[in-house]
């Protein structure tokens, strides 16, 4: 039968303390450069992208080119995203 709870369990050391409150702000902001990350990715995709082929096309650009350089970009987008070797 296991023991009753001692009150001197209950408190952790300053060292101990200090060592979690890091732990869990590194994973607070990684979790919000993450979600910056995916934000700016989003705001590329949609704003940026579509905007650029445009001024392509406008400009006389042949929608091949214009469709390799989309495939491209979005590529390089989700090699940003996965933080692949290029973009660590």
């Amino acid at each position: 039968m296991p023991s009753p709870p001692d009150e001197s369990d209950d408190e952790v050391d300053p060292a101990t303390q200090r060592a979690i409150r890091e732990a869990v702000r590194a994973e607070i902001r990684g979790a919000v450069r993450a979600l910056a990350q995916l934000g700016g990715g989003l705001l590329l995709g949609f704003f940026a992208l579509p905007a650029l082929a445009g001024v392509l096309l406008v400009l006389g650009a042949p929608l091949v080119v214009v469709l390799v350089a989309w495939v491209g970009a979005l590529l390089a987008l989700g090699a940003y995203a996965w933080e692949l070797p290029p973009f660590r």
